[in-house]
């Protein structure tokens, strides 16, 4: 009787350590699958933001302090403007008028912004874009 026990405690503590390998393996592959794929697609967005070229070109203010800014897309990407933040003096703007959504390379955006300043309080302010990727681009308005 005690070699058929023994057989027997074996045999289960074996078939128990398979399974538990066997969970533990298909975790482990799982979450690694997650993380290698997190990880491409966080190169992808690098990549993008690399690729990513906005300049603030011109610039004007009415007398009522309603300011123009033309902004270019000299970056390789087309450019979702419904996915920027634009910082104006320290604040994030949320109430700008952008004349086109989609910004093809090589091509340029009208952002208007009603401010409380005029064209000899403006200068010094700084305005910054925050693009579609995560580059920045300030500009320090004259």
């Amino acid at each position: 009787m005690a070699g058929f026990s023994g057989v027997y405690g074996v045999s289960f503590l074996s078939i128990v350590l398979l399974l538990s390998l066997t969970v533990l393996y298909v975790s482990v592959e799982s979450n690694l699958d997650l993380f290698i794929n997190a990880n491409d697609d966080h190169a992808e967005y690098l990549l993008k933001k690399s690729r990513e070229n906005l300049t603030v070109q011109k610039q004007s203010i009415n007398s009522t302090g309603f300011l123009n800014i033309t902004v270019f897309n000299y970056g390789d990407l087309v450019q979702d403007t419904s996915k920027w933040t634009i910082v104006f003096d320290g604040i994030i703007l949320n109430d700008v008028a952008i004349t086109t959504q989609y910004i093809e390379p090589l091509s340029n955006t009208s952002i208007y912004i009603d401010t409380p300043y005029n064209v000899t309080t403006i200068l010094g302010k700084r305005i910054l874009i925050a693009g579609e990727y995560g580059g920045t681009f300030i500009k320090e308005l004259y």
